[in-house]
């Protein structure tokens, strides 16, 4: 992570936080979204030589017709500006890194060996949750290789109880003995 990336998401998060903090992340969301859609307006917008005129013209046509926040919409003249949307990615990551720690969230890395229905999502989270101590939000991945299980990441924690780490320290066992 840069630490201009850093610093801008600092800087809204710091703006927007508490009462707007989860809708300005799903604008600048759907900002990054559109400039991936459309890249010939990524390379306009991204094009030092273009007056900023047009440039601030464009962003504020894109900001007024997908009702973003005052703040958002100024924040994203500014990367603009200065040249800093090729790191708009990296902004969203970090501002919501911030975020989920101003709001007590920890995120959870959670391979499954099968697909998890919502349900069993839900049950997993509140696992977690209470392992923890605090709020959870996971994303989930599948590995057919664990065998069945789960194997749950949270910070620097690993909880592996994947079929696959338990016949891996059967054996070791085995041969141990």
């Amino acid at each position: 992570m840069s630490v201009a990336a850093n610093r801008y998401a600092t800087a809204l998060i710091d703006v927007l936080f508490p009462d707007k903090a989860e809708a300005g992340l799903q604008q600048l969301q759907s900002f990054a979204s559109l400039l991936n859609e459309q890249p010939d307006g990524r390379r306009f917008l991204q094009n030092p030589a273009m007056a900023g005129g047009r440039r601030n013209r464009l962003l504020k046509e894109v900001s007024s017709a997908l009702t973003f926040d005052r703040r958002v919409a100024n924040f994203i003249n500014i990367l603009a500006d200065r040249n800093r949307l090729p790191i708009l990615e990296e902004i969203i990551v970090e501002y919501q890194r911030l975020m989920d720690k101003r709001l007590g969230i920890v995120r959870a890395r959670v391979t499954t060996a099968r697909i998890l229905d919502l349900g069993q999502q839900q049950e997993l989270a509140r696992k977690l949750q209470q392992i923890t101590g605090r709020q959870v939000r996971m994303e989930v991945a599948v590995d057919p290789s664990l065998i069945g299980g789960v194997v749950a990441q949270v910070g620097s924690t690993i909880y592996d109880g994947s079929v696959l780490q338990q016949l891996n320290a059967f054996k070791t066992r085995l041969v141990g003995e």
